[in-house]
This record gives C-alpha cells, sequence and structure tokens, in this order.
C-alpha cells in the first residue's frame, strides 16, 4: 500500500540544504524487533510485552511476568540512529489487571534525542449483545525530546480497545500520543486489524496523525510448533526512502529471541532500514519441551475425546436405527390390520349403499297389496314380473325367505337390473334356492 505521509520527504530536503540541526520527529518511531519486523502493525496483535508501546489493551493477553530488552540502528540520509528499550508486564496482585512499564531511548547525532517512559494497564469486559470480550488499556507517558536548539518535556496518554469475532478477526482502536508540552500536536488514530489463518497472521493498521495518513502491514508464519517465526512487513522510515523489514524469532521459552533487519526497496546502496535484536524472558514459563509434550498431550486429549464423542454418537445412532426398525415393524402390522378393516368397511358400505336406494325406492314408491298366496307345488326357476315396489331383497324375501339371498337373482338376471333395483314389467328368472345349510 502507498504510504500518504510526506515527512520522509521534507527530511530528506532538510539532509540535502545541509541543515544538521534540524529538529526530526522521533516521535512516530516504536521498538520492539518482532512489531517492527511486522512494519508496527502489531495495535491489534498485541501479544508481548512491547505492546504497551502500541496497545495498551493487548497487556490484557499477557497472563504471566514477562521481560523484554532491545538494541537498534536505524539508518538515515540525515543520520544515523541508536536506540535502547526495555519493556515488562506482570498481573496486578489480587485484580484481574495486567501492568505494564516500558522505557525507549533514542539517539540520533546531530540531529536529537528522544527518552520515553511508558506505564500503562490493561483489563477486559463481556460485550453485552456480542457476547464477546473486548480489551481495553491506558498508559501514562513521560517523555523528553531534544535536539540541538531546545528540549520539551511532556507529559502524554495513550487508550485503546482490542474486539474479537467468531470468525477469528481482531480489530483494534487506539488513540496515542495525546501529549502536554511538547510544542505540538503529536495525537495519532490508529485503527487495525489482524487475522490467523493456520499458522500465519495477517495484519494491516491505518494510522493518522493530523492530516498525515500511513497504512502498515506485515505477516508473521510460525513453524516448528512457534519455535520459530518468520515475519515480512514495511518498515518505518527515518529521514529517508522505505523498506522491507524480514525478522526472525526463536521462541525457546522461557527465553525468546527476536531479530528484525531491512532492505530499502530501491537498492542496497541506499542508507534506510533497521536492525534491532530483543531478548525476552518469561518467568515461569515451561520449557520449550514442556511446552511441547504439553501441547502434544492435550491434542492427544482432545482427539480421545472427539474419538469417544464419535462412538457415543455411533452408539446413539445404531440404536436409534434398531428402534425405528422396531417401529417399522409395528406400523407395518397396524398398516396390515388397517386395511382388512378398510375392506370390510368398503364391503359394508356397499351393502348400506344398497339399502338406501331401496329404501328411498320404497319411500317414493308404495308398495302394493301382494295379491293372496296361491300354494302351487314348487318348480323351479321360477318366473317374477317386477312391479312398482319391488326390490331385489323383497323378491329374495318372497321366493326364498331370506332377503340376503338377492344376489342370487342379481346374477341370473344382470340385463334386468338398473341402478340396483329390477326394472318395472321385465321378467326375472328366480333361480332355485341354495340347498339348505349353506
Amino acid at each position: 500500500m502507498k504510504k500518504f505521509n510526506p515527512l520522509p520527504n521534507v527530511f530528506a530536503l532538510l539532509a540535502l540544504l545541509s541543515v544538521p540541526s534540524a529538529a526530526v520527529d522521533l516521535t512516530y518511531l516504536r521498538p520492539g524487533a518482532r512489531a517492527n519486523a511486522m512494519g508496527t502493525a502489531f495495535s491489534s496483535v498485541a501479544d508481548d510485552p512491547y505492546t504497551v508501546f502500541y496497545n495498551p489493551a493487548g497487556l490484557k493477553n499477557m497472563d504471566a511476568r514477562e521481560t523484554r530488552f532491545g538494541l537498534a540502528r536505524r539508518l538515515s540520509p540525515l543520520a544515523p540512529a541508536g536506540e535502547a528499550s526495555i519493556a515488562y508486564v506482570r498481573p496486578v496482585p489480587d485484580t484481574s489487571y495486567i501492568s505494564g512499564l516500558g522505557y525507549h531511548a533514542i539517539r540520533q547525532n546531530k540531529a536529537g534525542s528522544m527518552d520515553s517512559l511508558v506505564m500503562g494497564a490493561g483489563n477486559s469486559f463481556i460485550l453485552k449483545y456480542l457476547q464477546r470480550p473486548v480489551l481495553y488499556g491506558g498508559n501514562f507517558r513521560i517523555m523528553s525530546l531534544r535536539d540541538p536548539k531546545k528540549g520539551h518535556l511532556g507529559l502524554g496518554f495513550d487508550g485503546g480497545l482490542i474486539f474479537s469475532s467468531d470468525m477469528g478477526l481482531l480489530t483494534s482502536l487506539v488513540l496515542s500520543d495525546l501529549d502536554l508540552g511538547m510544542g505540538q500536536s503529536l495525537t495519532t488514530l490508529t485503527i487495525g486489524n489482524s487475522y490467523r489463518w493456520r499458522d500465519t497472521v495477517f495484519a494491516v493498521d491505518l494510522k493518522v496523525r493530523g492530516a498525515y495518513s500511513e497504512f502498515v502491514y506485515g505477516l508473521e508464519r510460525s513453524l516448528f510448533n512457534s519455535l520459530l517465526q518468520l515475519r515480512a512487513g514495511k518498515g518505518a522510515a527515518l529521514n529517508g526512502p522505505d523498506h522491507l523489514v524480514l525478522g526472525m524469532g526463536f521462541n525457546a521459552a522461557p527465553w525468546i529471541i527476536d531479530f528484525a533487519a531491512s532492505i530499502p526497496w530501491k537498492g542496497f546502496d541506499q542508507s534506510a532500514g533497521l536492525y534491532e535484536v530483543n531478548v525476552g524472558y518469561c518467568f515461569g514459563a515451561p520449557t520449550f519441551s514442556e511446552r511441547f509434550v504439553g501441547d502434544a498431550a492435550a491434542r492427544a486429549s482432545v482427539l480421545k475425546t472427539q474419538v469417544d464423542d464419535l462412538r457415543t454418537q455411533k452408539a446413539n445412532l445404531e440404536k436409534s436405527i434398531a428402534t425405528y426398525r422396531a417401529n417399522k415393524g409395528v406400523l407395518e402390522s397396524d398398516l396390515t390390520m388397517m386395511q382388512s378393516r378398510m375392506i370390510a368397511l368398503e364391503s359394508r358400505l356397499k351393502d348400506l349403499e344398497l339399502q338406501i336406494i331401496e329404501a328411498e325406492h320404497r319411500k317414493e314408491t308404495p308398495k302394493p297389496r301382494a295379491p293372496a298366496p296361491v300354494y302351487k307345488p314348487e318348480k323351479w326357476p321360477k318366473l317374477h314380473r317386477v312391479v312398482p315396489g319391488d326390490t331385489l331383497r323383497s323378491i329374495a324375501s318372497k321366493y326364498y325367505g331370506n332377503p340376503s339371498l338377492w344376489e342370487r337373482i342379481y346374477d341370473a338376471n344382470q340385463k334386468n337390473i338398473s341402478r340396483g333395483l329390477p326394472i318395472e314389467g321385465s321378467l326375472l328368472e328366480i333361480p332355485n334356492p341354495p340347498p339348505e345349510g349353506k
């Protein structure tokens, strides 16, 4: 990304005009080989003691006593600068706060020097609506800025926040360099974002100071169970050209060593860049071998838990399948019974429909009085002339004495049956009744 801050060009112009005593702005420089190797895009990463210089909210990321000491040399066309720094963090007894202390000294020949003492503290709270932790912190700063003509002694304040999301994105907001007594406004607003993808961290910060703004960016890749870290980022220029910073870190706990070295964008012959080394010690931290074994044991425990969960899920699934199969058998048996009942009900419905038809016919056509029966010898089949009011059941009752035998008459006279009733005036053949007992 393109840098919009014109300060380096101003400093280069001053150098060309041979003004060795010109005041140089050293206040935007920050210590820390790791942070500088990531282009100072560190406001949202903020997880080592040097975070006291970048974002005091990051102090809450530290859970043990830890210290760092660093030496650096910055190259510049105006004059090289030497730096020394120290940072120390520790939990505040009987509270949830983490405190930090930092000192940063810069000496640039013929240009000026700066000393900065920073004291801060950080904590966290749960954001109500998102149910995510928010880190917050503040710094108190004492700063001395001197050049060959005059000096400034001032007090300053910094404040910062770090928000997290379920996707692993960290967002920071820092208001820093709220200084009094420095002769000019140095207030800086920093908005940062970082994202961890597996073992790689990508970070970018937007820094705004007055009318000037600048994007800085960097990345960090962890190897060998975090024993080694490789870093790269856009470096902060001191009176000269931009440069790429490369870094390396060794986390051989409890000792931690970080290096940073830079390459000018336009060639090695330019006087620009940074060379820095930090050495740190984490009190009470497990050694790398202990941490490696502990991590392996933790991963094995997680895998064992996952295997146990999968076995439990498998057993539950097998039990559910057996239950479903048993229920399927019961349902199939119920279905068979319901189908049998449905067939019986359909037969009964058909019989009821026929009775309804006969009842309606009897209602509409009164049955004539039947002539006195003439007893004659039984001869079969018999013939019957259909008169108004006749139904198959009444005819079956007349000839068989059983209305349920109407189907015998129906089967023998289907051509003379219409809509379940015999056609008036038709001649029906009455077959002989079934043998008794059938």
